[in-house]
C-alpha cells in the first residue's frame, strides 16, 4: 500500500520573532507504522517528495515572509539525512522561491503520481501564502505559488485546494496511499482576500478531510501562526516544535513510538505555551493512535544533550496583516498614539517620562475596544522589549564577550540600573502562568543582587549578605542560572572574604557551563590578588586555557598571576599577548601600566595608561594607577588629577583615597590627609597598609596614641615587614618612644626584635 505524506505548510498573516538559534530537526520517515485500531505492520518501498518553500514572492502586492523558505529547506536537508531516509534527487524535488513556480508545482505533483507505486510514501511539503478572492462554495481557497498575481487568482501562479484534493485522493483512494496532511498557517501581510477572512477560509476547508487523511495544522482557523528567530535561528514555532516531536520528544509514555495523539499533546504544550500571550493551538484530525513514526534513541539522546542549559526566550512578533485591518478603523488619535507606543519600543523609552513612554500608551491602548485584536500581540512585544537588552548581557557574559566583560563599573551601573524595573514590569504583563514569568523573576533578583554587589568591591558584609539574599530569590526561580553561582562566588571572595566558599560557587558554575572561561578567570583572580593563594590560582587559569588558549582574558589574567607574584618580566609578556589577540580590550594596557609602575619605567607605564583611557575613559581602576605612577615620581599635581577623577568614576576604590592621603601628607595639608584615610577606612577597615599610613601620618604630628593604635592594628591585619619597619622615616618619633615601641615589637615580632 502507498503512504503519501502531505505536509503543507501555508503562510498566510505575521512576520516576526525574534530570539535565540536552536537545532533543525525535521520529520523522521516511517519504515514500520500500524493503521487504524489494527496492529498489522506495514513497510515502506521507496519514499518520494516533493518540498516547496516561498518567502520571496514575485508580485510586490503579495506581502513576503520571512521563514517559510527556511522551513522548507530545513525539511529537505533533514530528507537528505540518515534519519531522513537519505533522499537522493531521483526521490526528492526541492522547490524554493523563485523556482516554485505554479507549473513547477504541478509537475512535481505530476510526478508523485508517476513515481508512487503501491507500498511506496509520498511527502509534500508546502510554506507559502493561502487565501481566496471571495468566500463561496465553489471557492475553497488557493495556495498562491510564487508567481501568483496578487489579486485574480484564477488568472494562474495559483494553486487551487480542488486540485489539491485530487492529488490526495487519487494517492490515498486510488494509489491506496496513507496521507497525512500537515498545515503551518503563518500569515503575514493583507491578501486580495483580507476583507472577506480568505486566509482564515483556506485553513479551514485544507482542515476538511479529503481522504482517508490524517492532518495535522498549525493552529486553529481563526488563529494566525508563529515564526521567528526564537525557533532554530529563523523557523516557525509550528514547524520547529513538530520535527522536535517526531525525533521522539513527544514520545510521552517511552515505547519508542510517536503517535499523533502524542504529537498533538506535545505541540499545544509546546507552541501554543511559547507564543503566548498571542493564541496558537495547533489541532488533530485523524486516529489519534496513529504511530507517525519509531524514535532512533541515540539521535533522540544527542538532541536532548544539544538543549540542555538552552536559554528560555521571549521575543517581539509583527502582525502587519491584522494590524492594517485593525488600524483602518480607528479614529486618528488612538492610531497616534498605538505608533508613538511602537516607536517607544524601538526606542527603548519604557516607563520614563511619565506622560511620553511605551508604559503610558500601552494602558491607554490596552483599554481601546477596537484594539482587541491587537492586545496580545501588543503585550507580548512590550514584555520582550523590556527584557531584551537584559537577555543580551546574560547571553554575553556567557560568551565572554570582552566587550560586555571589560566595562567599567561606572558603565554597567548605567547599563544595568534598570534592568530589574523594566523586568518586573515584564512579569507583571505575562502573568504568573506564562512559561517565561519564573526565568523572568529569577533575572529581576539576579539583577537586583548583582547591582548590590557592584556597588563596592570592598570587603563588607551588609552589602555581601543583602547580595545574596536576592540571588537566592533567584535560585528559587531558576535553580540552575548559572551566572547567579557566578556571582555568589564573586560575593563570597571580595565582600565576605570566604576564600572556599567563592571556590564551592565557583564550582557550581562549572558544573553547569563547563565551557565557561569566565568563571574560571575570576576565581584565579581572586585566589591571587585577594587571598594569595597561587597555587590554585594556576589550576584554575591553567583549566582556562585549555579551555580557550585564543582567549585575550585568559592571557591577562595570567598577567595579573604572574604580576601578584612579582614576576615581572613574565606579566608582561602575558599581557602584551592579550594585546595582540584583542588590541581594544583596555584591561592589559592597564595592567601592564602598573608592570611598569612596578618596574620603574615611567614613560612606558604613561603610554600603556593612556591606550587604556582611549578604550575606556571611565574606568577608574585605570586613573588610579596613573595617579600611582605620577605620585610615585613626586608629580604631585598630575597625580591628585588623576585619582580625583578615578574617584568620580569609582568613589568606592579604596587607594585612591589612600593616595590622595599620601599627596597631603607629602605636602604638609595634614588634616586633608586624614580626611581622605578616614574615607578610605569607611570603605575598608581591613586594609593594613591604610592603618599603617594612619600610623605614620600620626607619628609625624607626634600624636602618638592614636599612630601606636594604628600601627598595631596594621599588625593585626598581618602586616609582617619588620625590616621595612625598623628603617621607615615616617615611624622616626614612635621608634623614639621605646617602651610602648619595644612592648609591640616583642608582641608582634618576637623573633626579630632584640633590646
Amino acid at each position: 500500500m502507498k503512504k503519501l505524506i502531505l505536509i503543507l505548510a501555508l503562510t498566510f498573516i505575521i512576520e516576526a520573532i525574534n530570539a535565540q538559534q536552536k537545532g533543525v530537526s525535521p520529520l523522521s520517515t516511517i519504515p514500520n507504522s500500524s493503521l487504524g485500531a489494527g496492529n498489522q505492520q506495514l513497510s515502506t518501498k521507496n519514499t518520494y517528495a516533493v518540498v516547496v518553500g516561498i518567502s520571496d514572492y514575485q508580485d510586490p502586492g503579495i506581502p513576503d515572509l520571512r521563514f517559510a523558505d527556511k522551513d522548507a529547506e530545513a525539511f529537505a536537508n533533514y530528507l537528505r539525512s540518515n534519519a531522513g531516509g537519505k533522499l537522493d534527487n531521483d526521490h526528492l524535488k526541492v522547490l524554493i522561491n523563485k523556482e516554485a513556480t505554479m507549473a513547477q508545482f504541478a509537475n512535481a505533483l505530476d510526478w508523485l503520481w508517476e513515481v508512487c507505486k503501491e507500498g511506496d510514501q509520498a511527502i509534500i511539503y508546502f510554506s507559502g501564502h493561502g487565501d481566496v478572492e471571495k468566500k463561496s462554495l465553489t471557492q475553497p481557497g488557493f495556495l498562491l505559488c510564487w508567481d501568483a498575481p496578487a489579486r485574480v487568482y484564477m488568472a494562474g501562479g495559483a494553486f487551487a485546494l480542488p486540485m489539491l484534493q485530487e492529488v490526495v485522493s487519487t494517492l490515498s483512494i486510488q494509489n491506496k496511499a496513507k496521507v497525512i496532511v500537515i498545515t503551518d498557517a503563518c500569515r503575514s501581510g493583507t491578501l486580495a482576500g483580507s476583507s472577506v477572512n480568505g486566509s482564515q477560509a483556506t485553513a479551514a476547508n485544507l482542515a476538511k478531510q479529503f481522504g482517508n487523511e490524517i492532518k495535522i495544522m498549525s493552529c486553529q482557523p481563526n488563529e494566525y501562526s508563529i515564526e521567528g528567530e526564537q525557533w532554530g535561528g529563523g523557523r516557525g514555532a509550528f514547524s520547529y516544535h513538530l520535527l522536535d516531536a517526531l525525533y521522539g520528544l513527544a514520545d510521552n509514555n517511552k515505547d519508542q513510538w510517536v503517535t499523533l495523539q502524542e504529537v498533538g499533546r506535545y505541540l499545544e504544550d509546546h507552541v501554543t505555551n511559547e507564543v503566548a500571550p498571542v493564541s496558537q493551538v495547533p489541532m488533530t484530525i485523524g486516529n489519534r493512535n496513529e504511530r507517525l513514526t519509531s524514535v532512533d534513541e541515540p539521535l533522540l539522546t544527542s538532541i536532548k544533550s544539544g538543549k540542555t542549559n538552552q536559554t528560555q526566550l521571549l521575543s517581539a512578533i509583527e502582525s502587519r496583516g491584522i494590524e492594517e485591518d485593525v488600524l483602518s478603523k480607528l479614529d486618528s488619535n488612538t492610531i497616534k498614539v498605538y505608533a508613538l507606543f511602537k516607536q517607544a519600543l524601538k526606542d527603548k523609552i519604557f516607563l520614563e517620562p511619565a506622560n511620553a513612554c511605551a508604559n503610558t500608551y500601552y494602558e491607554k491602548l490596552i483599554s481601546e475596544p477596537k484594539l482587541e485584536r491587537l492586545h496580545s500581540t501588543m503585550k507580548r512585544n512590550y514584555a520582550a522589549a523590556l527584557q531584551d537588552d537584559a537577555q543580551q548581557v546574560l547571553n554575553n557574559w556567557l560568551k565572554t564577550d570582552v566587550s560586555e566583560v571589560s566595562l567599567s563599573k561606572k558603565t554597567r551601573e548605567n547599563k544595568y540600573r534598570e534592568y530589574p524595573r523594566f523586568l518586573k514590569r515584564a512579569a507583571e504583563l505575562l502573568g504568573v502562568n506564562h512559561y517565561m514569568y519564573s526565568f523572568i523573576m529569577a533575572r529581576v533578583h539576579f539583577f537586583e543582587g548583582y547591582l548590590i554587589a557592584l556597588s563596592s568591591k570592598n570587603p563588607n558584609t551588609t552589602i555581601g549578605e543583602n547580595a545574596l539574599i536576592q540571588f537566592r530569590l533567584a535560585l528559587q526561580w531558576q535553580p540552575e542560572l548559572a551566572q547567579v553561582y557566578w556571582q555568589m562566588s564573586y560575593v563570597y571572595g571580595f565582600h565576605l572574604l570566604q576564600a572556599d566558599s567563592a571556590e564551592l560557587y565557583t564550582n557550581k558554575v562549572i558544573e553547569l557551563q563547563p565551557s565557561w572561561v569566565l568563571p574560571y578567570c575570576n576565581i584565579a583572580f581572586l585566589f591571587s590578588e585577594k587571598f594569595k593563594l597561587f597555587e590554585k590560582s594556576k589550576q584554575y587559569l591553567d583549566s582556562a586555557m585549555k579551555l580557550d588558549s585564543n582567549s585575550a582574558m585568559v592571557w591577562n589574567n595570567f598577567g595579573n598571576y604572574y604580576r601578584q607574584r612579582k614576576e615581572y618580566d613574565a606579566a608582561e609578556q602575558n599581557y602584551l599577548k592579550a594585546i595582540q589577540l584583542d588590541p581594544n580590550l583596555p584591561f592589559p594596557y592597564s595592567n601592564l601600566g602598573l608592570v611598569y609602575r612596578y618596574t620603574h619605567r615611567f614613560e612606558d607605564g604613561v603610554r600603556q595608561l593612556n591606550k587604556a583611557i582611549q578604550l575606556d575613559s571611565t574606568n577608574a581602576n585605570t586613573y588610579n594607577t596613573m595617579g600611582m605612577i605620577y605620585l610615585e615620581n613626586k608629580f604631585y599635581k598630575e597625580s591628585e588629577h588623576y585619582l580625583k577623577k578615578a574617584i568620580k568614576y569609582d568613589s568606592t576604590l579604596v587607594f585612591s583615597y589612600v593616595n590622595l592621603g599620601l599627596i597631603c601628607s607629602y605636602n604638609n595639608r595634614y588634616a586633608e590627609s586624614e580626611t581622605y584615610y578616614f574615607k578610605a577606612l569607611k570603605l575598608d577597615s581591613t586594609n593594613a597598609a591604610l592603618n599603617y599610613n594612619l600610623a605614620c601620618l600620626y607619628s609625624i604630628q607626634k600624636k602618638f596614641e592614636k599612630a601606636f593604635k594604628y600601627l598595631e592594628i596594621n599588625f593585626r591585619l598581618g602586616d609582617d615587614d619588620y625590616d621595612y619597619l625598623m628603617n621607615d622615616k615616617d615611624l622616626t618619633f614612635l621608634r623614639e618612644n621605646k617602651k610602648q615601641w619595644n612592648a609591640l615589637m616583642k608582641k608582634y615580632f618576637p623573633q626579630q626584635y632584640k633590646d
